[in-house]
């Protein structure tokens, strides 16, 4: 298992019980706070509220780093930017100095930021999605959209669309790493030679995949005409979403850290 993101991880924790559009709801405000934060206080209440969930989801750590490692590249290549290309202040801000390079204090709490922000949202992201199936989700954010459909938008088929793409991801990534395997066991290495040379070794593996892609949607979509699916707008779901009061208790915890979270970055102003 070498993505985590799209798979459904079934335990018997507080989180799996609850309606997906509660969790679908916080996932979404939690980005939106998340960039509200502006202290070491208010993202160490956000750092206690994922670690908690992570707690409550009865998923081992492991779990969570895989969902993390698929984009950790990216998060040290932001890390750099922001450490290389912020200015300092002034002299008194300078960490180190060699030649034209200036590394500066603002810079690397800027990188650290960024790093946390990006390590937070994965966190949460993925603990919505080990929790809960990719049909929930799909569910969830169609009846969460509802309202916008009597303006005309098609939610359901959006919500179809969603749930495809995390049932999808997880597939290719692991047709992805049967291929890789396949290519090692002739003697092909993706960690030697220059990084154009491993690059020129990855596209003779994106043509085989491209058609499983291919077959698998073809699949897909000969399985869902003999079923008789004709479009998503006329579709019903057999599982009826239920609000229930830990919902209500969890979304209410939430409003109060948000708020909390809103009021110590501003209570300066």
């Amino acid at each position: 298992m070498n993505n985590i993101f799209g798979r459904f991880l079934p335990t018997d924790s507080l989180l799996g019980k609850l309606d997906p559009r509660t969790k679908i709801v916080i996932d979404f405000f939690f980005v939106i706070i998340l960039l509200f934060a502006n202290s070491w206080l208010t993202y160490g209440i956000l750092i206690f509220f994922v670690a908690f969930a992570i707690y409550c989801s009865k998923i081992p750590i492991k779990v969570f780093w895989l969902g993390l490692r698929s984009i950790l590249s990216l998060v040290i290549l932001m890390m750099l930017i922001q450490l290389l290309l912020t200015a300092p202040s002034d002299q008194s801000d300078i960490l180190i100095s060699f030649g034209w390079l200036r590394i500066s204090s603002t810079g690397l709490i800027n990188s650290i930021i960024i790093a946390l922000r990006f390590f937070l949202m994965i966190f949460m992201t993925t603990v919505l999605t080990v929790t809960t199936p990719s049909t929930s989700i799909a569910d969830g954010i169609s009846n969460l959209l509802k309202p916008l459909s009597k303006i005309g938008l098609d939610t359901k088929t959006f919500a179809l669309l969603i749930s495809m793409t995390l049932r999808f991801v997880p597939i290719l990534s692991d047709e992805f790493s049967t291929i890789v395997d396949a290519q090692r066991s002739r003697g092909l290495s993706l960690k030697t030679g220059s990084i154009v040379k491993r690059t020129k070794t990855l596209i003779p593996m994106i043509i085989p995949l491209i058609s499983v892609a291919f077959k698998k949607a073809l699949t897909l979509a000969d399985t869902m005409e003999i079923r008789g699916f004709i479009d998503a707008k006329s579709r019903t779901s057999f599982h009826q979403l239920k609000f229930q009061k830990i919902d209500l208790i969890v979304l209410i915890i939430f409003t109060v850290i948000s708020f909390s979270i809103v009021y110590f970055s501003y209570a300066k102003l």
